[in-house]
Protein backbone atom coordinates (compact mmCIF):
# COMPACT_ATOMS: atom_id res chain seq x y z
CA UNK A 1 0.00 0.00 0.00
CA UNK A 2 2.64 2.61 0.52
CA UNK A 3 4.49 1.91 -2.73
CA UNK A 4 0.73 3.75 -4.26
CA UNK A 5 2.78 6.63 -2.44
CA UNK A 6 5.47 6.70 -5.39
CA UNK A 7 2.82 6.36 -7.65
CA UNK A 8 0.73 9.61 -6.55
CA UNK A 9 4.11 10.96 -6.75
CA UNK A 10 4.78 11.26 -10.12
CA UNK A 11 2.12 13.57 -10.43
CA UNK A 12 5.08 16.10 -10.02
CA UNK A 13 7.33 15.31 -12.78
CA UNK A 14 3.63 14.99 -15.05
CA UNK A 15 3.19 18.73 -13.74
CA UNK A 16 6.79 19.98 -14.87
CA UNK A 17 5.89 18.12 -17.91
CA UNK A 18 5.93 21.15 -21.11
CA UNK A 19 4.23 20.53 -24.42
CA UNK A 20 6.58 19.20 -27.42
CA UNK A 21 7.74 21.55 -30.44
CA UNK A 22 6.86 20.19 -33.99
CA UNK A 23 9.04 20.31 -36.82
CA UNK A 24 8.10 22.15 -39.69
CA UNK A 25 8.35 21.12 -43.05
CA UNK A 26 7.20 22.63 -46.62
CA UNK A 27 7.88 21.95 -49.79
CA UNK A 28 6.13 23.89 -52.41
CA UNK A 29 7.90 22.60 -55.29
CA UNK A 30 6.00 23.49 -58.54
CA UNK A 31 3.42 25.66 -58.11
CA UNK A 32 4.88 27.91 -55.46
CA UNK A 33 8.78 27.01 -55.69
CA UNK A 34 8.89 27.70 -51.66
CA UNK A 35 10.23 25.88 -49.16
CA UNK A 36 10.27 26.35 -45.44
CA UNK A 37 11.93 24.45 -42.86
CA UNK A 38 11.27 25.02 -39.43
CA UNK A 39 9.81 24.77 -35.79
CA UNK A 40 6.49 25.50 -34.08
CA UNK A 41 7.37 26.11 -30.44
CA UNK A 42 4.38 26.12 -27.99
CA UNK A 43 4.48 28.95 -25.42
CA UNK A 44 3.03 28.20 -22.03
CA UNK A 45 2.53 30.77 -19.16
CA UNK A 46 4.05 30.05 -16.18
CA UNK A 47 0.49 30.20 -14.00
CA UNK A 48 -0.17 26.74 -16.08
CA UNK A 49 2.79 24.84 -14.27
CA UNK A 50 2.33 26.53 -10.76
CA UNK A 51 -1.46 25.37 -10.90
CA UNK A 52 -1.02 22.04 -11.87
CA UNK A 53 1.52 21.83 -9.06
CA UNK A 54 -0.62 22.98 -6.33
CA UNK A 55 -3.37 20.19 -8.04
CA UNK A 56 -0.25 17.61 -8.02
CA UNK A 57 0.46 18.32 -4.26
CA UNK A 58 -2.96 18.11 -3.24
CA UNK A 59 -3.61 14.02 -5.05
CA UNK A 60 -0.46 13.36 -3.68
CA UNK A 61 -1.56 14.45 -0.03
CA UNK A 62 -4.99 12.50 -0.91
CA UNK A 63 -3.20 9.88 -1.63
CA UNK A 64 -1.31 9.72 1.60
CA UNK A 65 -4.30 10.00 3.69
CA UNK A 66 -5.52 6.87 1.86
CA UNK A 67 -2.39 5.31 2.99
CA UNK A 68 -2.77 6.37 6.66
CA UNK A 69 -6.41 4.57 6.57
CA UNK A 70 -5.37 1.24 4.81
CA UNK A 71 -2.72 1.29 7.65
CA UNK A 72 -5.17 2.51 10.69
CA UNK A 73 -7.53 -0.37 9.40
CA UNK A 74 -4.50 -3.08 9.59
CA UNK A 75 -4.32 -1.65 13.00
CA UNK A 76 -7.40 -3.01 14.09
CA UNK A 77 -7.11 -6.26 12.10
CA UNK A 78 -4.46 -7.02 14.37
CA UNK A 79 -5.39 -6.05 17.63
CA UNK A 80 -8.39 -8.17 17.08
CA UNK A 81 -5.98 -10.96 16.05
CA UNK A 82 -3.95 -10.31 18.94
CA UNK A 83 -7.31 -10.50 21.46
CA UNK A 84 -8.17 -14.01 19.76
CA UNK A 85 -4.64 -15.50 20.83
CA UNK A 86 -4.98 -13.75 24.23
CA UNK A 87 -8.59 -15.25 24.95
CA UNK A 88 -7.94 -18.44 23.32
CA UNK A 89 -4.66 -19.12 25.10
CA UNK A 90 -6.92 -18.15 28.72
CA UNK A 91 -9.52 -20.19 27.12
CA UNK A 92 -7.13 -22.99 26.83
CA UNK A 93 -6.09 -22.98 30.15
CA UNK A 94 -9.79 -22.87 31.62
CA UNK A 95 -10.52 -25.72 30.07
CA UNK A 96 -7.23 -27.71 31.54
CA UNK A 97 -8.10 -26.45 34.44
CA UNK A 98 -11.61 -28.22 33.97
CA UNK A 99 -10.11 -31.13 32.58
CA UNK A 100 -7.97 -31.88 35.65
CA UNK A 101 -10.60 -30.97 37.99
CA UNK A 102 -12.90 -33.19 36.62
CA UNK A 103 -10.31 -35.92 36.45
CA UNK A 104 -10.21 -34.92 40.07
CA UNK A 105 -13.70 -36.14 41.12
CA UNK A 106 -13.32 -39.29 38.79
CA UNK A 107 -10.91 -40.36 41.25
CA UNK A 108 -12.95 -39.51 44.35
CA UNK A 109 -16.01 -41.04 43.13
CA UNK A 110 -13.74 -44.30 42.14
CA UNK A 111 -12.78 -44.02 45.42
CA UNK A 112 -16.25 -44.04 47.00
CA UNK A 113 -17.84 -46.50 45.21
CA UNK A 114 -15.18 -48.68 45.87
CA UNK A 115 -15.18 -48.20 49.28
CA UNK A 116 -19.82 -48.72 48.71
CA UNK A 117 -20.32 -45.10 49.76
CA UNK A 118 -21.58 -44.33 46.44
CA UNK A 119 -23.60 -45.77 43.36
CA UNK A 120 -21.50 -46.60 40.66
CA UNK A 121 -23.54 -44.22 38.59
CA UNK A 122 -21.59 -41.60 40.20
CA UNK A 123 -18.38 -43.03 38.58
CA UNK A 124 -20.17 -42.77 34.87
CA UNK A 125 -21.32 -39.45 35.31
CA UNK A 126 -17.85 -38.55 36.68
CA UNK A 127 -16.47 -40.79 33.56
CA UNK A 128 -18.73 -38.71 31.08
CA UNK A 129 -17.84 -35.29 32.63
CA UNK A 130 -13.77 -36.06 31.91
CA UNK A 131 -14.55 -37.18 28.46
CA UNK A 132 -16.38 -34.11 27.73
CA UNK A 133 -13.58 -31.56 29.41
CA UNK A 134 -10.80 -33.81 27.44
CA UNK A 135 -12.74 -32.85 23.89
CA UNK A 136 -13.31 -29.54 24.83
CA UNK A 137 -9.56 -29.45 25.82
CA UNK A 138 -8.37 -30.66 22.66
CA UNK A 139 -10.74 -27.94 20.75
CA UNK A 140 -9.37 -25.19 22.86
CA UNK A 141 -5.53 -26.26 22.32
CA UNK A 142 -6.73 -26.54 18.40
CA UNK A 143 -8.45 -23.11 18.54
CA UNK A 144 -5.21 -21.66 19.92
CA UNK A 145 -2.92 -22.67 17.30
CA UNK A 146 -5.61 -21.20 14.96
CA UNK A 147 -5.84 -17.55 15.78
CA UNK A 148 -1.86 -17.95 16.35
CA UNK A 149 -1.32 -18.65 12.69
CA UNK A 150 -3.98 -15.88 11.67
CA UNK A 151 -2.07 -13.26 13.56
CA UNK A 152 1.57 -14.28 12.49
CA UNK A 153 0.07 -14.27 8.89
CA UNK A 154 -1.43 -10.53 9.75
CA UNK A 155 2.43 -9.33 10.67
CA UNK A 156 3.78 -11.05 7.29
CA UNK A 157 5.28 -13.97 9.05
CA UNK A 158 5.47 -17.73 8.77
CA UNK A 159 2.18 -19.19 9.58
CA UNK A 160 3.95 -21.80 12.24
CA UNK A 161 6.55 -19.31 13.69
CA UNK A 162 6.34 -19.64 17.19
CA UNK A 163 4.49 -16.58 19.05
CA UNK A 164 4.34 -15.61 22.64
CA UNK A 165 1.72 -13.81 24.26
CA UNK A 166 1.88 -12.11 27.68
CA UNK A 167 -0.97 -14.35 29.66
CA UNK A 168 -4.17 -12.12 30.30
CA UNK A 169 -3.68 -12.75 34.57
CA UNK A 170 -7.48 -12.57 34.02
CA UNK A 171 -9.15 -14.43 37.52
CA UNK A 172 -6.92 -11.20 39.46
CA UNK A 173 -8.85 -8.32 40.87
CA UNK A 174 -5.57 -5.98 39.86
CA UNK A 175 -4.00 -6.34 36.78
CA UNK A 176 -1.75 -3.87 34.98
CA UNK A 177 -2.32 -6.06 31.30
CA UNK A 178 -3.31 -3.44 28.60
CA UNK A 179 -6.28 -5.41 27.52
CA UNK A 180 -7.83 -4.98 30.77
CA UNK A 181 -9.58 -1.56 31.61
CA UNK A 182 -8.05 0.82 33.89
CA UNK A 183 -10.56 1.51 36.51
CA UNK A 184 -8.61 4.08 38.38
CA UNK A 185 -8.64 6.42 34.89
CA UNK A 186 -12.09 8.25 33.83
CA UNK A 187 -13.05 7.79 30.57
CA UNK A 188 -12.98 11.21 28.56
CA UNK A 189 -16.28 13.09 28.34
CA UNK A 190 -18.13 11.80 24.95
CA UNK A 191 -19.05 15.22 23.63
CA UNK A 192 -14.63 15.56 23.97
CA UNK A 193 -14.37 12.15 21.75
CA UNK A 194 -16.70 13.61 19.12
CA UNK A 195 -14.53 16.38 18.47
CA UNK A 196 -11.67 14.98 18.62
CA UNK A 197 -13.07 12.63 16.05
CA UNK A 198 -13.85 15.63 13.80
CA UNK A 199 -10.22 16.60 14.08
CA UNK A 200 -8.35 13.15 14.30
CA UNK A 201 -10.73 11.21 11.73
CA UNK A 202 -9.14 9.76 8.43
CA UNK A 203 -12.45 9.64 6.86
CA UNK A 204 -13.37 13.10 7.55
CA UNK A 205 -9.53 14.27 6.08
CA UNK A 206 -9.79 12.27 3.01
CA UNK A 207 -13.33 14.43 2.35
CA UNK A 208 -11.82 17.73 3.87
CA UNK A 209 -8.60 17.04 1.25
CA UNK A 210 -11.26 16.07 -1.63
CA UNK A 211 -12.54 19.17 -1.40
CA UNK A 212 -9.01 20.88 -1.21
CA UNK A 213 -8.48 18.53 -4.34
CA UNK A 214 -11.43 19.52 -6.43
CA UNK A 215 -10.86 23.18 -5.98
CA UNK A 216 -7.68 22.99 -7.09
CA UNK A 217 -8.75 21.01 -9.85
CA UNK A 218 -11.23 23.83 -11.12
CA UNK A 219 -8.25 26.20 -10.77
CA UNK A 220 -6.21 24.55 -13.10
CA UNK A 221 -8.78 24.43 -15.34
CA UNK A 222 -9.46 28.01 -15.14
CA UNK A 223 -6.28 28.74 -15.85
CA UNK A 224 -5.56 26.39 -18.68
CA UNK A 225 -8.73 28.19 -20.13
CA UNK A 226 -6.72 29.61 -22.63
CA UNK A 227 -4.71 27.72 -25.06
CA UNK A 228 -1.34 27.94 -25.88
CA UNK A 229 0.35 30.00 -28.43
CA UNK A 230 2.27 28.19 -31.09
CA UNK A 231 5.64 30.28 -32.17
CA UNK A 232 6.48 29.06 -35.62
CA UNK A 233 10.45 30.06 -37.21
CA UNK A 234 12.09 28.50 -39.74
CA UNK A 235 13.89 29.27 -42.78
CA UNK A 236 12.22 30.05 -46.31
CA UNK A 237 13.21 29.69 -49.63
CA UNK A 238 11.24 31.12 -52.62
CA UNK A 239 11.56 30.71 -56.32
CA UNK A 240 9.87 33.76 -57.02
CA UNK A 241 8.21 32.88 -60.23
CA UNK A 242 7.87 33.13 -63.21
CA UNK A 243 11.23 34.98 -63.80
CA UNK A 244 13.35 34.99 -60.23
CA UNK A 245 15.15 35.51 -58.54
CA UNK A 246 15.62 32.62 -56.07
CA UNK A 247 15.17 34.58 -52.51
CA UNK A 248 16.32 33.19 -48.92
CA UNK A 249 15.08 34.28 -45.44
CA UNK A 250 13.45 33.32 -42.25
CA UNK A 251 9.52 33.54 -41.80
CA UNK A 252 8.19 34.01 -37.94
CA UNK A 253 4.67 33.41 -37.44
CA UNK A 254 2.07 32.86 -34.72
CA UNK A 255 -0.63 30.18 -34.27
CA UNK A 256 -3.22 31.02 -31.74
CA UNK A 257 -6.51 28.79 -30.62
CA UNK A 258 -9.43 30.75 -29.59
CA UNK A 259 -11.69 29.09 -26.89
CA UNK A 260 -14.72 29.62 -28.50
CA UNK A 261 -16.25 26.79 -28.98
CA UNK A 262 -14.14 24.69 -25.97
CA UNK A 263 -13.57 26.97 -22.73
CA UNK A 264 -13.37 23.88 -20.52
CA UNK A 265 -16.88 24.17 -19.56
CA UNK A 266 -17.81 20.38 -19.31
CA UNK A 267 -15.03 20.08 -16.58
CA UNK A 268 -15.95 23.16 -14.97
CA UNK A 269 -19.18 22.13 -14.14
CA UNK A 270 -18.13 18.84 -13.49
CA UNK A 271 -15.77 20.16 -11.02
CA UNK A 272 -18.42 22.62 -9.39
CA UNK A 273 -21.07 19.48 -8.86
CA UNK A 274 -18.43 17.65 -7.06
CA UNK A 275 -17.77 20.47 -4.82
CA UNK A 276 -21.31 20.87 -3.78
CA UNK A 277 -21.31 17.00 -3.59
CA UNK A 278 -18.57 17.11 -1.50
CA UNK A 279 -19.26 19.82 0.76
CA UNK A 280 -22.33 17.81 1.54
CA UNK A 281 -20.81 14.59 2.10
CA UNK A 282 -18.24 16.32 4.52
CA UNK A 283 -21.66 16.82 6.96
CA UNK A 284 -22.71 13.24 6.27
CA UNK A 285 -19.81 11.78 7.33
CA UNK A 286 -19.74 13.93 10.56
CA UNK A 287 -22.95 12.49 11.19
CA UNK A 288 -21.51 8.74 11.10
CA UNK A 289 -18.64 9.93 12.91
CA UNK A 290 -20.66 10.70 15.54
CA UNK A 291 -22.88 7.93 15.74
CA UNK A 292 -19.85 5.87 15.59
CA UNK A 293 -18.19 7.57 18.36
CA UNK A 294 -21.45 7.52 20.67
CA UNK A 295 -22.19 3.83 20.07
CA UNK A 296 -18.91 2.36 20.38
CA UNK A 297 -18.65 5.07 23.87
CA UNK A 298 -21.81 3.00 25.28
CA UNK A 299 -20.13 -0.30 24.53
CA UNK A 300 -16.74 0.33 26.01
CA UNK A 301 -18.74 2.09 29.31
CA UNK A 302 -21.07 -1.18 29.35
CA UNK A 303 -18.41 -3.59 28.74
CA UNK A 304 -16.32 -1.63 31.84
CA UNK A 305 -19.04 -2.12 34.19
CA UNK A 306 -19.54 -5.54 33.70
CA UNK A 307 -15.73 -6.88 33.65
CA UNK A 308 -15.53 -4.13 37.39
CA UNK A 309 -18.40 -6.51 38.62
CA UNK A 310 -16.51 -9.80 37.59
CA UNK A 311 -13.42 -9.35 38.91
CA UNK A 312 -14.99 -7.20 42.19
CA UNK A 313 -16.76 -10.45 43.64
CA UNK A 314 -18.69 -12.73 40.55
CA UNK A 315 -15.02 -14.57 40.08
CA UNK A 316 -14.12 -14.88 43.50
CA UNK A 317 -18.06 -16.10 44.61
CA UNK A 318 -18.31 -18.49 41.54
CA UNK A 319 -14.51 -20.04 43.19
CA UNK A 320 -15.71 -20.43 46.50
CA UNK A 321 -18.71 -21.84 45.32
CA UNK A 322 -17.25 -24.51 42.81
CA UNK A 323 -14.75 -25.30 45.74
CA UNK A 324 -16.75 -25.76 48.47
CA UNK A 325 -19.47 -27.84 46.30
CA UNK A 326 -16.33 -30.39 45.53
CA UNK A 327 -15.24 -30.12 48.87
CA UNK A 328 -18.65 -31.52 49.74
CA UNK A 329 -18.75 -34.36 47.16
CA UNK A 330 -15.01 -35.36 48.87
CA UNK A 331 -16.77 -35.60 52.21
CA UNK A 332 -19.83 -37.29 51.32
CA UNK A 333 -22.44 -33.76 52.23
CA UNK A 334 -23.67 -33.66 48.50
CA UNK A 335 -24.49 -35.31 45.69
CA UNK A 336 -21.95 -35.80 42.66
CA UNK A 337 -25.06 -34.00 40.36
CA UNK A 338 -24.35 -30.75 42.55
CA UNK A 339 -20.42 -30.80 42.43
CA UNK A 340 -20.31 -31.21 38.13
CA UNK A 341 -22.96 -28.51 38.13
CA UNK A 342 -20.94 -25.98 40.25
CA UNK A 343 -17.56 -26.95 38.27
CA UNK A 344 -19.69 -26.34 35.04
CA UNK A 345 -21.21 -23.25 36.47
CA UNK A 346 -17.88 -21.56 37.38
CA UNK A 347 -16.07 -22.37 34.12
CA UNK A 348 -19.15 -20.79 32.70
CA UNK A 349 -18.40 -18.05 34.52
CA UNK A 350 -14.89 -17.48 33.56
CA UNK A 351 -15.61 -18.21 29.86
CA UNK A 352 -18.38 -15.30 30.32
CA UNK A 353 -15.68 -13.21 32.13
CA UNK A 354 -13.63 -13.59 29.04
CA UNK A 355 -16.17 -12.38 26.66
CA UNK A 356 -16.50 -9.68 28.36
CA UNK A 357 -13.52 -8.63 27.73
CA UNK A 358 -13.53 -9.66 24.18
CA UNK A 359 -16.44 -7.48 24.01
CA UNK A 360 -14.44 -4.34 25.91
CA UNK A 361 -11.84 -4.57 23.58
CA UNK A 362 -13.61 -5.57 20.38
CA UNK A 363 -15.46 -1.82 21.60
CA UNK A 364 -12.39 -0.37 22.66
CA UNK A 365 -10.91 -1.04 19.42
CA UNK A 366 -13.99 0.65 17.60
CA UNK A 367 -14.19 3.68 19.46
CA UNK A 368 -10.04 4.18 18.68
CA UNK A 369 -11.60 3.60 14.74
CA UNK A 370 -13.93 6.08 15.20
CA UNK A 371 -12.14 8.50 16.39
CA UNK A 372 -9.02 8.20 14.46
CA UNK A 373 -6.62 8.18 17.07
CA UNK A 374 -5.32 6.15 19.98
CA UNK A 375 -6.54 6.84 23.66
Amino acid sequence: MRFQLGVAKSAIPQALTFPNPSFLLYNGFRAEQTYQVGASIPIEPPWKVFFRLILAKNQIKQADLEIMRTLWLLRSNVRRAYLDVVLAEEMEAVLTELSALSKRLLMVAEKRAKAGDVAKLDVYKAHLATSQSEIEKVQGARQLVLTKRRLNVLMGRHHAMELTIPRLLQFQNKSNNELLPDFERPMPDLSDLIMTAYESRLDVKLVKQGLKTNEAALRNTYASLFPNTQFNVGHSITGNPPEGPKLKGFFIGITQELPIGDFNQADIARYRAMLKQQKAELETQKNIVAEDVALAYEKVMIARERISAYQEHVLAESDEVARLARRSYEVGQTDITSALSALQANIQVRTQYLESIRSYQQAFTDLEQSIGKPL
